[in-house]
Protein backbone atom coordinates (compact mmCIF):
# COMPACT_ATOMS: atom_id res chain seq x y z
CA UNK A 1 0.00 0.00 0.00
CA UNK A 2 3.00 1.93 0.85
CA UNK A 3 4.15 1.80 -2.74
CA UNK A 4 0.83 2.82 -4.53
CA UNK A 5 0.48 5.30 -2.38
CA UNK A 6 3.74 6.60 -3.00
CA UNK A 7 3.04 6.09 -6.30
CA UNK A 8 -0.42 8.35 -6.31
CA UNK A 9 1.75 10.90 -4.42
CA UNK A 10 4.40 11.05 -7.34
CA UNK A 11 1.39 11.37 -10.07
CA UNK A 12 -0.71 14.09 -7.78
CA UNK A 13 3.05 15.99 -7.56
CA UNK A 14 3.42 15.66 -11.01
CA UNK A 15 0.23 16.99 -12.30
CA UNK A 16 0.35 19.94 -9.93
CA UNK A 17 3.70 21.10 -11.63
CA UNK A 18 2.39 20.45 -15.03
CA UNK A 19 -0.58 22.40 -14.00
CA UNK A 20 2.02 25.56 -12.70
CA UNK A 21 3.73 25.29 -16.11
CA UNK A 22 0.62 25.14 -18.03
CA UNK A 23 -0.73 28.03 -16.56
CA UNK A 24 2.65 29.90 -17.13
CA UNK A 25 2.85 29.13 -20.31
CA UNK A 26 -1.12 29.77 -21.30
CA UNK A 27 -2.09 31.61 -24.27
CA UNK A 28 -2.54 35.41 -22.63
CA UNK A 29 -5.03 37.17 -25.59
CA UNK A 30 -8.08 35.95 -27.10
CA UNK A 31 -6.90 34.83 -30.37
CA UNK A 32 -4.01 33.17 -29.07
CA UNK A 33 -7.01 31.24 -26.48
CA UNK A 34 -8.70 29.95 -29.87
CA UNK A 35 -5.89 28.92 -31.64
CA UNK A 36 -4.69 26.91 -29.44
CA UNK A 37 -7.94 24.86 -28.86
CA UNK A 38 -6.68 23.82 -32.95
CA UNK A 39 -4.95 21.72 -34.66
CA UNK A 40 -1.70 23.37 -37.21
CA UNK A 41 -3.88 21.95 -39.98
CA UNK A 42 -6.83 24.06 -39.19
CA UNK A 43 -4.94 26.91 -38.05
CA UNK A 44 -3.46 27.06 -41.48
CA UNK A 45 -6.74 26.61 -43.17
CA UNK A 46 -8.15 29.77 -41.54
CA UNK A 47 -4.71 31.19 -42.51
CA UNK A 48 -4.98 30.57 -46.12
CA UNK A 49 -8.65 31.36 -46.50
CA UNK A 50 -8.11 34.73 -44.64
CA UNK A 51 -5.43 35.37 -47.72
CA UNK A 52 -8.02 34.39 -50.37
CA UNK A 53 -10.47 36.69 -48.84
CA UNK A 54 -8.00 39.91 -49.00
CA UNK A 55 -6.58 38.63 -52.18
CA UNK A 56 -10.59 38.72 -53.89
CA UNK A 57 -11.05 41.45 -51.93
CA UNK A 58 -7.84 43.62 -53.64
CA UNK A 59 -8.67 41.67 -57.28
CA UNK A 60 -12.07 43.36 -56.80
CA UNK A 61 -11.01 46.54 -55.99
CA UNK A 62 -8.51 46.74 -58.66
CA UNK A 63 -11.55 45.44 -61.29
CA UNK A 64 -13.84 48.47 -59.71
CA UNK A 65 -10.54 50.84 -60.30
CA UNK A 66 -10.51 50.11 -63.78
CA UNK A 67 -14.18 50.23 -64.37
CA UNK A 68 -14.12 53.58 -62.76
CA UNK A 69 -11.12 54.46 -65.01
CA UNK A 70 -13.49 53.03 -67.83
CA UNK A 71 -16.44 55.36 -66.37
CA UNK A 72 -14.16 58.37 -66.05
CA UNK A 73 -13.06 58.13 -69.56
CA UNK A 74 -9.55 57.67 -69.51
CA UNK A 75 -8.40 55.22 -72.46
CA UNK A 76 -4.84 54.71 -73.73
CA UNK A 77 -6.23 55.05 -77.24
CA UNK A 78 -8.16 58.67 -76.87
CA UNK A 79 -7.17 62.10 -76.28
CA UNK A 80 -7.55 63.18 -72.68
CA UNK A 81 -8.89 65.91 -73.35
CA UNK A 82 -12.11 64.13 -75.21
CA UNK A 83 -12.79 60.73 -72.89
CA UNK A 84 -16.38 59.81 -72.69
CA UNK A 85 -18.35 57.41 -70.76
CA UNK A 86 -18.49 53.92 -72.21
CA UNK A 87 -21.96 53.06 -72.72
CA UNK A 88 -20.51 49.85 -71.47
CA UNK A 89 -18.25 50.10 -68.71
CA UNK A 90 -18.03 46.52 -67.17
CA UNK A 91 -18.70 44.28 -70.42
CA UNK A 92 -21.71 42.17 -68.45
CA UNK A 93 -22.74 39.36 -70.32
CA UNK A 94 -26.35 39.49 -71.12
CA UNK A 95 -28.49 36.46 -70.30
CA UNK A 96 -27.00 35.39 -67.27
CA UNK A 97 -24.19 35.65 -64.42
CA UNK A 98 -20.54 35.76 -65.47
CA UNK A 99 -18.57 32.85 -64.47
CA UNK A 100 -14.83 33.49 -64.11
CA UNK A 101 -12.55 31.18 -64.88
CA UNK A 102 -10.10 30.22 -62.57
CA UNK A 103 -6.35 30.28 -64.07
CA UNK A 104 -5.60 26.48 -64.24
CA UNK A 105 -8.79 26.16 -66.34
CA UNK A 106 -7.55 28.52 -68.81
CA UNK A 107 -6.07 28.60 -72.35
CA UNK A 108 -2.86 31.14 -72.92
CA UNK A 109 -3.31 33.21 -75.16
CA UNK A 110 -1.17 31.26 -77.79
CA UNK A 111 -3.88 28.64 -77.72
CA UNK A 112 -7.02 30.70 -77.87
CA UNK A 113 -8.46 30.37 -81.41
CA UNK A 114 -10.43 33.88 -82.44
CA UNK A 115 -12.50 34.56 -85.11
CA UNK A 116 -14.73 37.89 -86.47
CA UNK A 117 -17.72 37.69 -88.41
CA UNK A 118 -19.18 41.10 -89.82
CA UNK A 119 -19.13 43.88 -92.86
CA UNK A 120 -16.47 46.31 -94.71
CA UNK A 121 -15.46 47.38 -90.78
CA UNK A 122 -14.21 43.66 -89.91
CA UNK A 123 -12.38 43.44 -92.98
CA UNK A 124 -10.60 46.44 -92.65
CA UNK A 125 -11.69 48.61 -95.02
CA UNK A 126 -9.66 51.68 -95.77
CA UNK A 127 -6.62 50.36 -93.89
CA UNK A 128 -3.04 50.45 -95.46
CA UNK A 129 -2.28 46.64 -93.96
CA UNK A 130 -5.66 44.94 -92.56
CA UNK A 131 -3.94 41.83 -92.05
CA UNK A 132 -2.75 43.44 -89.08
CA UNK A 133 -4.74 46.63 -88.22
CA UNK A 134 -7.91 44.83 -88.26
CA UNK A 135 -8.62 44.22 -85.09
CA UNK A 136 -9.34 40.49 -85.12
CA UNK A 137 -6.05 40.55 -86.13
CA UNK A 138 -5.12 43.07 -83.08
CA UNK A 139 -6.45 40.93 -80.69
CA UNK A 140 -4.58 37.41 -81.91
CA UNK A 141 -1.08 39.07 -82.40
CA UNK A 142 1.45 38.06 -82.60
CA UNK A 143 -0.45 34.87 -83.27
CA UNK A 144 -2.29 36.94 -86.50
CA UNK A 145 -2.97 33.46 -87.69
CA UNK A 146 -5.16 32.30 -84.65
CA UNK A 147 -7.40 35.65 -85.70
CA UNK A 148 -9.89 34.33 -88.59
CA UNK A 149 -11.44 37.45 -90.69
CA UNK A 150 -14.62 36.06 -91.78
CA UNK A 151 -15.67 39.74 -93.03
CA UNK A 152 -17.39 40.40 -96.02
CA UNK A 153 -17.28 43.75 -97.53
CA UNK A 154 -21.71 45.06 -98.15
CA UNK A 155 -22.48 42.21 -96.67
CA UNK A 156 -24.96 41.68 -93.67
CA UNK A 157 -25.87 38.45 -91.58
CA UNK A 158 -28.21 36.68 -92.99
CA UNK A 159 -24.87 35.19 -95.74
CA UNK A 160 -23.14 33.40 -92.56
CA UNK A 161 -25.96 32.58 -90.90
CA UNK A 162 -27.25 30.52 -93.69
CA UNK A 163 -23.65 29.67 -94.92
CA UNK A 164 -22.40 28.71 -91.77
CA UNK A 165 -21.34 24.94 -92.34
CA UNK A 166 -19.52 26.02 -95.89
CA UNK A 167 -17.82 28.90 -94.37
CA UNK A 168 -16.07 27.23 -91.42
CA UNK A 169 -16.53 23.51 -91.68
CA UNK A 170 -14.04 21.63 -88.90
CA UNK A 171 -12.79 24.93 -87.98
CA UNK A 172 -13.20 25.78 -83.76
CA UNK A 173 -13.50 29.66 -82.45
CA UNK A 174 -12.98 29.70 -78.71
CA UNK A 175 -14.33 33.87 -78.56
CA UNK A 176 -16.27 34.86 -81.75
CA UNK A 177 -17.30 38.68 -82.74
CA UNK A 178 -20.17 39.37 -84.53
CA UNK A 179 -19.85 42.99 -86.03
CA UNK A 180 -23.73 43.33 -87.66
CA UNK A 181 -24.86 47.04 -85.88
CA UNK A 182 -26.20 48.24 -89.22
CA UNK A 183 -27.86 45.19 -90.28
CA UNK A 184 -28.70 43.67 -86.63
CA UNK A 185 -32.26 42.89 -88.11
CA UNK A 186 -31.19 40.24 -91.12
CA UNK A 187 -30.53 36.98 -89.61
CA UNK A 188 -28.14 38.28 -86.80
CA UNK A 189 -30.17 36.22 -84.48
CA UNK A 190 -29.91 33.23 -86.74
CA UNK A 191 -26.23 33.47 -87.09
CA UNK A 192 -25.72 33.93 -83.52
CA UNK A 193 -27.88 31.10 -82.39
CA UNK A 194 -26.16 28.78 -84.74
CA UNK A 195 -22.76 29.77 -83.43
CA UNK A 196 -24.33 29.17 -79.85
CA UNK A 197 -25.15 25.76 -80.54
CA UNK A 198 -22.18 24.49 -82.37
CA UNK A 199 -19.81 26.51 -79.33
CA UNK A 200 -21.32 26.00 -76.22
CA UNK A 201 -18.42 27.21 -74.20
CA UNK A 202 -17.25 30.47 -76.50
CA UNK A 203 -17.09 33.67 -75.48
CA UNK A 204 -19.70 35.73 -78.22
CA UNK A 205 -18.73 38.94 -78.21
CA UNK A 206 -21.41 41.63 -80.29
CA UNK A 207 -19.73 45.15 -81.44
CA UNK A 208 -21.32 48.43 -82.01
CA UNK A 209 -20.26 51.06 -84.16
CA UNK A 210 -21.23 54.30 -84.95
CA UNK A 211 -20.97 57.15 -87.96
CA UNK A 212 -21.46 60.92 -88.27
CA UNK A 213 -24.53 60.20 -90.38
CA UNK A 214 -26.69 58.95 -87.49
CA UNK A 215 -26.43 62.18 -85.99
CA UNK A 216 -29.76 64.40 -87.18
CA UNK A 217 -30.47 67.99 -86.50
CA UNK A 218 -34.54 69.24 -85.47
CA UNK A 219 -33.68 72.47 -86.92
CA UNK A 220 -32.42 71.87 -90.06
CA UNK A 221 -34.05 70.70 -93.07
CA UNK A 222 -33.32 68.48 -96.21
CA UNK A 223 -35.98 68.13 -98.53
CA UNK A 224 -33.83 65.09 -100.38
CA UNK A 225 -33.16 63.00 -96.75
CA UNK A 226 -34.92 59.67 -97.08
CA UNK A 227 -35.57 60.24 -93.04
CA UNK A 228 -39.66 61.00 -93.03
CA UNK A 229 -39.23 64.65 -90.97
CA UNK A 230 -36.60 65.70 -93.68
CA UNK A 231 -34.08 66.22 -90.80
CA UNK A 232 -31.02 67.10 -92.21
CA UNK A 233 -27.97 64.67 -90.98
CA UNK A 234 -24.45 65.48 -90.42
CA UNK A 235 -23.06 63.57 -94.03
CA UNK A 236 -26.10 65.18 -95.55
CA UNK A 237 -24.94 68.56 -94.26
CA UNK A 238 -20.98 68.29 -95.07
CA UNK A 239 -22.49 67.43 -98.58
CA UNK A 240 -25.12 70.87 -98.40
CA UNK A 241 -22.07 72.82 -97.51
CA UNK A 242 -19.23 71.27 -100.24
CA UNK A 243 -17.72 69.41 -97.28
CA UNK A 244 -15.61 66.33 -99.45
CA UNK A 245 -15.78 62.68 -97.53
CA UNK A 246 -13.25 63.32 -94.93
CA UNK A 247 -14.95 65.73 -93.49
CA UNK A 248 -14.79 64.16 -89.80
CA UNK A 249 -11.14 65.16 -90.16
CA UNK A 250 -12.01 69.05 -91.17
CA UNK A 251 -11.46 71.35 -88.71
CA UNK A 252 -13.24 73.98 -90.74
CA UNK A 253 -16.25 71.61 -90.33
CA UNK A 254 -15.72 71.59 -86.50
CA UNK A 255 -16.18 74.69 -86.18
CA UNK A 256 -19.30 75.00 -88.85
CA UNK A 257 -21.05 72.52 -87.11
CA UNK A 258 -20.45 74.46 -83.69
CA UNK A 259 -22.41 77.49 -85.18
CA UNK A 260 -25.35 75.68 -86.24
CA UNK A 261 -28.55 75.34 -83.82
CA UNK A 262 -27.47 73.01 -80.66
CA UNK A 263 -29.73 70.47 -81.78
CA UNK A 264 -27.80 67.69 -82.98
CA UNK A 265 -28.52 63.85 -81.65
CA UNK A 266 -28.78 60.60 -82.42
CA UNK A 267 -31.47 59.73 -84.52
CA UNK A 268 -33.41 57.47 -82.57
CA UNK A 269 -33.98 54.97 -85.46
CA UNK A 270 -30.66 53.33 -84.29
CA UNK A 271 -32.36 52.27 -80.71
CA UNK A 272 -33.86 49.86 -81.77
CA UNK A 273 -30.59 48.27 -83.16
CA UNK A 274 -29.65 48.71 -79.37
CA UNK A 275 -32.46 46.67 -78.12
CA UNK A 276 -32.68 44.66 -80.58
CA UNK A 277 -28.84 43.48 -80.35
CA UNK A 278 -29.19 43.47 -76.80
CA UNK A 279 -31.99 40.70 -77.03
CA UNK A 280 -29.93 38.85 -79.17
CA UNK A 281 -26.84 39.18 -76.69
CA UNK A 282 -29.24 37.58 -73.94
CA UNK A 283 -30.23 34.79 -76.23
CA UNK A 284 -27.10 33.52 -76.49
CA UNK A 285 -25.30 35.00 -73.07
CA UNK A 286 -23.09 37.22 -74.89
CA UNK A 287 -21.42 40.74 -74.56
CA UNK A 288 -21.78 43.97 -75.99
CA UNK A 289 -18.54 46.31 -76.69
CA UNK A 290 -19.09 49.77 -78.51
CA UNK A 291 -16.49 52.37 -79.96
CA UNK A 292 -17.26 55.42 -77.27
CA UNK A 293 -20.06 58.03 -78.46
CA UNK A 294 -21.58 60.69 -76.44
CA UNK A 295 -23.41 63.29 -78.05
CA UNK A 296 -23.55 65.22 -75.38
CA UNK A 297 -20.42 65.89 -74.01
CA UNK A 298 -19.33 69.76 -75.71
CA UNK A 299 -22.15 69.79 -78.24
CA UNK A 300 -21.32 68.92 -81.89
CA UNK A 301 -17.18 69.05 -81.48
CA UNK A 302 -16.83 66.62 -78.76
CA UNK A 303 -18.23 63.21 -80.97
CA UNK A 304 -16.68 64.98 -83.77
CA UNK A 305 -13.14 65.49 -82.13
CA UNK A 306 -13.61 61.34 -81.17
CA UNK A 307 -14.64 60.75 -84.48
CA UNK A 308 -11.54 62.62 -86.00
CA UNK A 309 -9.92 59.61 -84.06
CA UNK A 310 -11.29 56.77 -84.35
CA UNK A 311 -12.77 56.76 -87.95
CA UNK A 312 -11.00 57.02 -90.95
CA UNK A 313 -10.75 59.43 -93.96
CA UNK A 314 -14.02 58.30 -95.78
CA UNK A 315 -15.85 59.30 -91.98
CA UNK A 316 -17.68 55.75 -92.14
CA UNK A 317 -14.92 53.20 -91.31
CA UNK A 318 -13.11 52.63 -88.46
CA UNK A 319 -9.26 54.23 -88.32
CA UNK A 320 -6.59 51.91 -87.00
CA UNK A 321 -6.85 53.55 -84.00
CA UNK A 322 -11.03 52.68 -83.94
CA UNK A 323 -9.65 48.82 -84.20
CA UNK A 324 -7.01 48.94 -81.99
CA UNK A 325 -10.15 50.82 -79.43
CA UNK A 326 -12.66 47.70 -80.23
CA UNK A 327 -9.36 44.66 -79.96
CA UNK A 328 -8.42 46.84 -76.31
CA UNK A 329 -12.38 46.03 -75.37
CA UNK A 330 -12.63 42.77 -76.30
CA UNK A 331 -9.03 41.76 -75.08
CA UNK A 332 -10.45 43.21 -71.66
CA UNK A 333 -13.03 40.69 -71.36
CA UNK A 334 -11.26 37.94 -72.62
CA UNK A 335 -8.61 38.92 -70.08
CA UNK A 336 -10.77 38.85 -66.85
CA UNK A 337 -13.51 35.81 -67.89
CA UNK A 338 -10.84 33.27 -69.64
CA UNK A 339 -11.53 30.51 -72.39
CA UNK A 340 -12.00 27.26 -71.05
CA UNK A 341 -8.93 25.18 -71.78
CA UNK A 342 -11.17 22.10 -73.05
CA UNK A 343 -14.36 23.36 -74.97
CA UNK A 344 -17.12 21.68 -75.89
CA UNK A 345 -17.37 21.38 -79.79
CA UNK A 346 -20.70 20.32 -80.75
CA UNK A 347 -22.00 18.76 -84.55
CA UNK A 348 -23.84 21.16 -86.79
CA UNK A 349 -28.27 21.20 -86.06
CA UNK A 350 -28.33 22.39 -89.30
CA UNK A 351 -26.44 21.63 -93.43
CA UNK A 352 -25.73 24.16 -95.51
CA UNK A 353 -23.88 24.12 -98.99
CA UNK A 354 -22.74 27.28 -100.27
CA UNK A 355 -20.04 28.06 -103.10
CA UNK A 356 -19.12 31.47 -103.96
CA UNK A 357 -16.20 31.89 -106.11
CA UNK A 358 -16.01 36.02 -106.48
CA UNK A 359 -12.55 36.13 -104.56
CA UNK A 360 -10.64 33.01 -105.59
CA UNK A 361 -12.60 32.03 -108.54
CA UNK A 362 -12.51 28.27 -107.72
CA UNK A 363 -15.89 26.55 -108.09
CA UNK A 364 -16.57 23.02 -106.82
CA UNK A 365 -17.07 21.36 -110.66
CA UNK A 366 -18.37 17.90 -107.98
CA UNK A 367 -21.81 20.00 -107.18
CA UNK A 368 -21.98 22.34 -109.60
CA UNK A 369 -21.80 22.57 -113.15
CA UNK A 370 -22.42 25.12 -115.99
CA UNK A 371 -23.37 25.38 -119.51
CA UNK A 372 -20.52 26.99 -122.13
CA UNK A 373 -22.81 30.01 -122.83
CA UNK A 374 -21.50 30.97 -118.94
CA UNK A 375 -17.48 32.04 -119.08
CA UNK A 376 -15.42 32.25 -115.34
CA UNK A 377 -13.79 35.80 -115.67
CA UNK A 378 -12.24 38.22 -114.05
CA UNK A 379 -13.91 41.28 -113.86
CA UNK A 380 -11.78 44.16 -114.53
CA UNK A 381 -12.31 46.82 -112.52
CA UNK A 382 -12.74 44.57 -109.35
CA UNK A 383 -10.38 42.23 -110.10
CA UNK A 384 -12.85 39.59 -108.65
CA UNK A 385 -14.42 36.78 -110.32
CA UNK A 386 -18.10 35.89 -112.01
CA UNK A 387 -19.64 33.72 -114.51
CA UNK A 388 -20.03 35.72 -116.88
CA UNK A 389 -22.94 35.19 -119.75
CA UNK A 390 -21.64 34.90 -123.01
CA UNK A 391 -24.01 36.00 -125.60
CA UNK A 392 -27.55 34.79 -126.54
CA UNK A 393 -26.70 32.61 -129.59
CA UNK A 394 -26.04 29.25 -127.34
CA UNK A 395 -29.55 29.82 -125.95
CA UNK A 396 -31.04 28.47 -128.61
CA UNK A 397 -28.73 25.11 -128.23
CA UNK A 398 -29.55 24.96 -124.57
CA UNK A 399 -26.17 26.09 -123.40
CA UNK A 400 -27.42 28.72 -121.10
CA UNK A 401 -27.82 26.04 -117.67
CA UNK A 402 -26.71 25.89 -114.15
CA UNK A 403 -26.55 22.23 -112.69
CA UNK A 404 -26.61 22.33 -108.76
CA UNK A 405 -27.27 19.30 -106.28
CA UNK A 406 -28.49 18.66 -103.26
CA UNK A 407 -26.42 16.63 -101.09
CA UNK A 408 -28.49 16.96 -97.89
CA UNK A 409 -31.30 14.44 -96.92
CA UNK A 410 -34.05 17.16 -96.77
CA UNK A 411 -35.91 19.77 -98.91
CA UNK A 412 -33.57 22.76 -98.96
CA UNK A 413 -33.92 26.14 -100.33
CA UNK A 414 -31.78 27.34 -103.22
CA UNK A 415 -30.62 31.07 -103.55
CA UNK A 416 -28.17 32.33 -106.34
CA UNK A 417 -26.22 35.61 -106.14
CA UNK A 418 -25.97 38.25 -109.65
CA UNK A 419 -24.32 41.04 -109.67
CA UNK A 420 -26.38 44.40 -109.01
CA UNK A 421 -26.07 48.34 -109.30
CA UNK A 422 -27.48 50.98 -108.26
CA UNK A 423 -28.61 53.77 -108.96
CA UNK A 424 -27.76 53.28 -112.63
CA UNK A 425 -28.77 49.92 -114.19
CA UNK A 426 -25.87 48.36 -116.23
CA UNK A 427 -26.68 44.45 -115.77
CA UNK A 428 -29.65 43.03 -117.70
CA UNK A 429 -33.43 41.84 -116.12
CA UNK A 430 -32.80 37.92 -116.19
CA UNK A 431 -35.75 35.76 -116.17
CA UNK A 432 -34.17 32.45 -114.34
CA UNK A 433 -36.77 29.04 -115.09
CA UNK A 434 -36.66 25.73 -113.95
CA UNK A 435 -37.82 22.09 -115.55
CA UNK A 436 -40.58 22.10 -113.27
CA UNK A 437 -41.91 25.14 -114.57
CA UNK A 438 -40.71 27.95 -112.09
CA UNK A 439 -39.98 31.05 -112.94
CA UNK A 440 -38.36 33.72 -111.50
CA UNK A 441 -36.94 37.22 -112.30
CA UNK A 442 -33.35 38.69 -111.06
CA UNK A 443 -33.45 42.45 -110.67
CA UNK A 444 -30.54 44.19 -111.28
CA UNK A 445 -30.96 47.40 -109.58
CA UNK A 446 -33.08 46.80 -106.34
CA UNK A 447 -33.63 50.96 -105.69
CA UNK A 448 -35.62 49.79 -102.40
CA UNK A 449 -32.34 48.38 -101.35
CA UNK A 450 -29.76 50.86 -101.79
CA UNK A 451 -31.86 54.00 -100.96
CA UNK A 452 -30.32 55.49 -103.83
CA UNK A 453 -26.42 54.96 -103.31
CA UNK A 454 -23.99 54.22 -105.76
CA UNK A 455 -23.32 50.51 -104.95
CA UNK A 456 -21.64 47.35 -107.49
CA UNK A 457 -22.45 44.31 -105.24
CA UNK A 458 -23.51 40.72 -105.85
CA UNK A 459 -27.32 40.35 -104.34
CA UNK A 460 -28.92 36.72 -103.51
CA UNK A 461 -32.77 36.13 -105.15
CA UNK A 462 -34.26 32.95 -103.78
CA UNK A 463 -35.26 29.96 -106.85
CA UNK A 464 -37.60 27.89 -104.91
CA UNK A 465 -36.88 24.51 -102.83
CA UNK A 466 -34.45 21.71 -103.96
CA UNK A 467 -35.64 18.05 -102.92
CA UNK A 468 -32.95 15.75 -101.52
CA UNK A 469 -30.35 13.62 -103.76
CA UNK A 470 -31.65 15.78 -106.70
CA UNK A 471 -29.92 17.65 -109.66
CA UNK A 472 -31.85 20.67 -110.69
CA UNK A 473 -31.53 22.95 -113.69
CA UNK A 474 -31.69 25.95 -113.72
CA UNK A 475 -31.61 28.25 -117.32
CA UNK A 476 -31.18 31.92 -117.47
CA UNK A 477 -32.39 34.44 -120.60
CA UNK A 478 -31.58 38.18 -120.29
CA UNK A 479 -34.87 40.07 -120.98
CA UNK A 480 -33.23 43.07 -122.32
CA UNK A 481 -29.85 44.74 -123.87
CA UNK A 482 -27.55 45.89 -121.34
CA UNK A 483 -23.97 47.73 -120.83
CA UNK A 484 -22.59 44.87 -119.16
CA UNK A 485 -23.39 41.09 -119.17
CA UNK A 486 -25.18 38.78 -116.50
CA UNK A 487 -23.10 37.44 -114.09
CA UNK A 488 -23.49 34.96 -111.54
CA UNK A 489 -21.09 34.84 -107.88
CA UNK A 490 -22.39 32.34 -105.73
CA UNK A 491 -24.88 29.78 -105.12
CA UNK A 492 -26.89 29.19 -101.57
CA UNK A 493 -28.40 26.21 -100.67
CA UNK A 494 -30.05 26.20 -97.36
CA UNK A 495 -33.13 24.83 -94.93
CA UNK A 496 -35.99 26.04 -95.39
CA UNK A 497 -36.92 29.34 -93.48
CA UNK A 498 -40.63 30.93 -94.58
CA UNK A 499 -39.47 33.90 -93.04
CA UNK A 500 -36.05 34.94 -94.57
CA UNK A 501 -37.51 34.27 -98.21
CA UNK A 502 -37.90 37.85 -98.36
CA UNK A 503 -34.97 39.23 -96.56
CA UNK A 504 -32.14 36.95 -97.73
CA UNK A 505 -30.95 38.84 -100.26
CA UNK A 506 -30.47 41.93 -97.72
CA UNK A 507 -27.84 39.93 -95.87
CA UNK A 508 -26.75 37.84 -98.90
CA UNK A 509 -24.24 41.01 -100.55
CA UNK A 510 -21.36 40.21 -101.55
CA UNK A 511 -18.81 43.19 -102.17
CA UNK A 512 -17.71 43.90 -105.59
CA UNK A 513 -16.07 46.80 -105.66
Amino acid sequence: MQKRNYFFQQDEEQQQRESTNNRNNAPRTKVERILAKHSPTVITFILALFISVLYSDIRQKKIVSNTASLQSGSHPNLAPEHNVLLMNELHLPFGKEEQILPNRQRKTHKDIQYAAFGSSHTWGARLTNREKEAYIKQIAKPYYKNGINQGIRSSGPNYPANCLYSLIVEEHFDVIILEYYMQVEDGLMLLATRLRQRFPDALIIFVHHWFPGEIVNNALKNEQSPIRDKRINVDEYRIQMGFPNDYIHDPKFHELLKETPDEWHKNEFYNSKEALTKDIASAVNGYIVKLPFNERRDGPGGWLHLGHQLLNDDSYHPSVRGHTFIANQVRNIVNRVGVIKNPRVQPFAQFDQCYNWLMDGKIDSRSFRYGSNFKLIKMPKTQKYALEFQNKVDIREGNNWINITNHSNDIMDLYIGAMTTAPERKYPLVEASRLNGMKFQLDPTPKELFGGKSVHVARMTYLGPMSPGVHTMIFFTPMEPSEWPFRITSIMITPQNENQKETIHDGGLIYAN
